[in-house]
């Protein structure tokens, strides 16, 4: 899924103002997981301004270097991503990529990848190109969306769905609130039929319990700052409680360690757990002034990391170069 999200850069090219419609029947019903992440409210927001402005230089140098190359902008050019999967994370998904794109010369983009096809597909046309070993497959559904998978029997299932030649998702299906437009949410995803989903994930055992998980993030509404919401329904009452009374002892566990973890605890303690019925909730509010902590804090360790690889890479050159007499 990540592979999949890293590819946007392909996609995006300023084109046209026509704006494609996310729509409930353009995704199939046996769809197991989904996540919308809406990066028009994010970049019309303050927060969105505030993450463009922390951005490190390595982060900087490759938009810079992706915009001149090629003429694309990641802020204006891409309205929503969404991601659908019938298995876990780990079998793929199918990107929904919706903005304004410029067909032509994405497709001459692409035609310079390895082993580049281009066939027909109907009425459209369905691009393959190797990479690391897969193949990648896209389709200009038209110049206000694009699918992308590494699986061409998906890309051709969700085209017939886009063009009304098979039958989709209700308006009030599951994913129903996912695939819409909140005001102020970024970001949203929601997996049903955890048990299959988590497998033999040890990480994940805790949510094996749960019928369905859905996490969203938004804009807080009185500072900048994000708010996230985790929402988790088991099967019955007695299993919801049983998984808010792990969330609370996982913060309150977080929040004994504030000596070694000072950051993890700070953020623990303004987590809210409830339980009402077969739901449990989980809410965290971060505002602007605990990001710019938690960012520092990143940038910190990461140039400390750097550092130690530095000095090893140095210490073992000079061994590298020291006679060996036999003796250590």
């Amino acid at each position: 899924m990540k592979r999949l999200i890293g590819r946007v850069g392909l996609l995006v090219c300023v084109a046209s103002v026509a704006q494609a419609q996310i729509k409930a029947k353009h995704f199939p019903e046996d769809a197991k997981w989904a996540l919308h992440l809406d990066l028009k409210a994010l970049n019309g927001s303050p927060m969105g301004q505030f993450l463009r402005q922390s951005m490190d230089e390595n982060a900087q140098r490759g938009l810079a270097s992706l915009q001149a190359i090629s003429g694309i902008n990641l802020t204006n050019d891409v309205d929503s991503l969404v991601v659908y999967g019938k298995g876990d994370a780990q079998a793929g998904g199918v990107m929904y990529a919706y903005g304004r794109f410029d067909v032509a010369k994405l497709t001459a983009i692409a035609g310079g990848a390895k082993e580049f096809q281009n066939k027909a597909f109907g009425e459209h046309s369905l691009l393959s190109w190797s990479d690391k070993g897969k193949r990648t497959n896209l389709c200009f559904v038209d110049p206000t969306l694009a699918v992308l998978s590494q699986s061409e029997p998906q890309v051709q299932e969700a085209v017939a769905l886009v063009d009304g030649k098979a039958p989709g998702m209700g308006d009030d299906g599951p994913f129903a609130s996912v695939l819409t437009h909140n005001k102020g949410r970024f970001f949203a995803v929601q997996a049903n039929n955890i048990a299959a989903l988590v497998g033999n994930n040890s990480q994940l055992q805790m949510f094996k319990q749960a019928e369905a998980v859905r996490l969203e993030v938004s804009q807080l509404t009185d500072a900048n700052g994000l708010e996230c919401a985790l929402v988790v329904k088991a099967a019955n009452k007695e299993l919801a409680q049983q998984l808010g009374q792990a969330a609370q002892g996982l913060q309150a566990l977080l929040m004994l360690q504030a000596s070694q973890n000072p950051d993890a605890a700070a953020l623990a303690q303004g987590v809210k757990v409830a339980q009402l019925g077969e739901f449990v909730t989980v809410n965290l509010k971060l505002t602007e002034e605990v990001l710019k902590k938690q960012i520092h804090a990143h940038v910190e360790q990461r140039q400390a990391a750097a550092e130690a690889r530095k000095k090893t890479a140095v210490a073992a050159e000079k061994k590298a170069d020291r006679p060996d007499f036999g003796v250590p």
